[in-house]
């Protein structure tokens, strides 16, 4: 398979190398910062959002699925 043509209208950005141990700390700085988001509670209001959502699938007949065929 072939690479397609180059389009000089929209030319290539450089790509930025970076050296392996710089981007383990960036990568261990991303992870520890994930993290410390995950694990804050979630906020009283998105609770109360998710808690009528839960109420209102409840309340709504479920739609008909596809129909089984016999076995």
């Amino acid at each position: 398979m072939t690479s397609p043509p180059e389009d000089d209208r929209f030319p290539r950005k450089p790509v930025l190398k970076i050296e392996g141990k710089l981007q383990a700390q960036i990568g261990e700085r991303l992870r520890t910062y994930y993290a410390s988001i995950a694990s804050e509670p979630v906020p009283d209001r998105f609770k109360a959002l998710l808690d009528q959502l839960e109420s209102a699938e409840k309340s709504t007949p479920a739609a008909p699925g596809p129909a089984k065929k016999d076995e």
